[in-house]
């Protein structure tokens, strides 16, 4: 096999240019074209410099960019430029869409600690977070001893003593690893971090044991050591900010703990947490907090956050995308209230809005606050289209993706120069580029079709909720138990039926009462009609979980012909008894009254949250086919009904069989 044919059947097996939607800005594929909408990205890298070097500094950016020009690819731009630069000068963080305006400072919280919470490389598991927390932790090691005394004296006078010595403290934390380590389970990443926590507690154990031996020949006596260097810091921090959460701080600083980590990233999300998670990081129980009490709480930890950030010069910087999905006044006004609150009144934030011009003029520009439309068009850029010199760089990073640079310098089995001729008439966006490629290309590769058949908007979406699945399932942690996602997915199934799908929904409606998602009448095609009531739960505390299932049995008391369903992400488990146990007897009583419960398995739910993406993906404009003639158009919403019409209803596997089948009646 000479060289050309290896290429061919290269390419064969892997198609570079069969994708032309970034999709996931952390999602690092395709490489970089530094001419390619350079203005923008060195525009916007000079505002995040100054930033960097002001962080008070009240400022935003505002990027126009058409359907397929590239704007998530700049995000994803960005975000290298961060994990590149020498010290890591700011974190990053992606904001998809919000669904419940009712929760705007919770879902930027949460969407937020998501983001610092994911690992930086596919090669380790360091998070933006553990670097935040390093900065903290390596400030106060370099601080002078005696600073340090007196800030933790200053900051513990108005709070009981320690009750522990510091080898106390060490020696019961050594304990709880060596339990840690001893537990039956297989020898996993967290079994390594367990064995690598206790080494590091026991060598602490033994410096700690030399420094404390009495020296006879010292004249003073040196002041004893903090218990340990969390408590440190968190007295450091307190008597420098005041205005920080002690219980902020505290919890945050617990996230370098492994067996405390997942309790902590809840607890930073603004989640209810369980008694037993509440006692292993020693906050209150946030379950009795009104839904404005907790919007507050979450604008608390974003300010006491950003205090942190402004102090160590690390900005975060924030993008907003698809803002196509912000289609009610009420997204709209969240997303006011977001801009607004991270460009005055947040530290160290920079919000970056992306979006589609005519789209900004027509549905954000006069409804929103004039001075939020101010200060995000202060920064603004436009991504321009590309030339044919840049076509071809697209093209050949493609190629070089698959095959080594060498085989792709000749851009081969393209011709170059016919290449470069059609792409000479005028600019064409990134995924113009792209999809004209995949057309040639697969002329190339397959000579014997009289002409490649134009992809269907139904294969195309197809392909892309299947590769989103694939994507959730790999890095299912990038995609927390969301319950406004569940809740957009269900919407979308149960409002686009096909024929085949056996119920008709007369009504639906989302009440008031926040532990109910939808009452419906449904009218089965071989039965009678009856009320149903859908709940959705992700609650890990189980007095939520309580309220959530008490609504479902006052609801089956109340209409004997009624059906409740009751919908939970399997991640979100329910300990089975002796744990719960008044959560579980009722649980029972919800079954036996006739209750249906559907725990998603991983599959299920990789296939409900994949769903509420492509949606918003379409409504962007982010999914596009070519006809006959090679014109390209972006698939529609429209489509996208039928596609799920034609999918979700019919496919037993569509992760959504048992919610028909209870809806038909069965």
């Amino acid at each position: 096999m000479n060289d050309y044919d290896k290429r061919l059947d290269l390419l064969k097996s892997e198609n570079p240019f069969i994708s032309s939607s970034v999709g996931n800005p952390w999602e690092d594929k395709y490489p970089d074209i530094d001419s390619v909408n350079a203005a923008a990205f060195n525009g916007l890298a000079q505002l995040i410099s100054q930033k960097t070097n002001n962080p008070l500094l009240p400022c935003a950016g505002l990027v126009f960019g058409e359907t397929g020009s590239g704007k998530t690819h700049l995000i994803g731009r960005i975000l290298k430029h961060g994990k590149t630069t020498a010290n890591r000068p700011f974190s990053f963080a992606y904001i998809q869409p919000i669904e419940d305006p009712e929760q705007t400072y919770r879902y930027l919280l949460r969407e937020i600690i998501v983001n610092l919470c994911y690992p930086v490389e596919r090669s380790s598991r360091t998070t933006q977070l553990d670097f935040i927390i390093d900065r903290i932790i390596k400030d106060v090691k370099n601080k002078p001893l005696s600073e340090l005394q007196a800030k933790s004296q200053s900051s513990l006078q108005n709070t009981d003593p320690p009750k522990t010595s510091s080898s106390d403290s060490l020696i019961d934390e050594f304990g709880k690893s060596l339990k840690m380590i001893f537990q039956p389970k297989k020898l996993n990443e967290d079994f390594f971090l367990n064995l690598t926590r206790a080494f590091r507690i026991f060598l602490e154990l033994i410096f700690e044991s030399a420094d404390t031996k009495p020296d006879t020949d010292k004249k003073e006596i040196e002041a004893p050591k903090p218990a340990n260097i969390e408590e440190l810091s968190i007295n450091f921090i307190r008597s420098k900010f005041p205005d920080i959460s002690k219980e902020f701080i505290k919890v945050l600083l617990q996230y370098r703990s492994p067996e405390k980590r997942g309790a902590v990233i809840e607890w930073l999300k603004g989640g209810v947490l369980d008694e037993s998670d509440t006692g292993l990081l020693g906050v209150p129980d946030r379950v009795y907090e009104s839904m404005p009490l907790q919007e507050q709480e979450a604008k608390n930890i974003l300010s006491s956050l950003g205090v942190l950030l402004a102090y160590y010069g690390q900005p975060l910087v924030i993008c907003f995308d698809r803002l196509e999905n912000y289609d009610t006044d009420m997204k709209k006004r969240s997303l006011e209230v977001m801009a607004e609150y991270l460009i005055d009144h947040a530290k160290a934030m920079l919000p970056i809005v992306f979006v589609r011009g005519a789209q900004w003029e027509e549905k954000f520009s006069k409804k929103l606050n004039q001075q939020v439309v101010t200060r995000l068009s202060t920064n603004e850029f436009t991504l321009k289209g590309c030339n044919d010199v840049q076509a071809l760089e697209i093209i050949k990073s493609r190629l070089k993706s698959v095959l080594d640079e060498k085989m792709s310098d000749d851009l081969y089995p393209f011709d170059k120069d016919e290449l470069a001729k059609s792409f000479k008439d005028r600019f064409y966006s990134p995924r113009q580029i792209i999809m004209q490629a995949n057309q040639q290309l697969r002329t190339i590769l397959y000579p014997d079709e009289t002409r490649p058949k134009p992809v269907l908007s139904s294969e195309k979406l197809k392909k892309e909720f299947e590769a989103q699945c694939s994507d959730i399932l790999t890095d299912f942690d990038r995609y927390p138990a969301d319950r406004s996602r569940l809740k957009r997915a269900l919407e979308l199934y149960i409002n686009h039926k096909s024929p085949e799908t056996g119920f008709y929904i007369e009504s639906i409606e989302s009440p008031e009462d926040k532990f109910i998602d939808f009452i419906c009448r449904v009218r089965p095609k071989d039965g009678k009609v009856f009320d149903a009531v859908i709940i959705i739960d992700v609650e890990s505390n189980n007095t939520s979980v309580r309220a959530s299932l008490k609504r479902g049995i006052d609801f089956l008391k109340a209409n004997s012909s009624g059906k409740a369903i009751y919908i939970r992400d399997s991640r979100c488990e329910i300990p089975a008894p002796p744990a719960w146990k008044a959560t579980n007897e009722m649980l029972d009583e919800f079954r036996s009254l006739g209750g249906h419960d559907i725990f998603l398995d991983k599959n299920q739910t990789a296939r409900w949250y994949a769903l509420a993406l492509l949606n918003y993906a379409v409504k962007e404009g982010d999914i596009s086919i070519a006809d006959d003639n090679n014109n390209h158009r972006a698939v529609t919403f429209e489509e996208l009904t039928v596609f799920i019409k034609e999918y979700f209803h019919v496919k037993e596997y569509s992760g959504f069989w048992r919610t028909g089948q209870i809806l038909k009646g069965d």
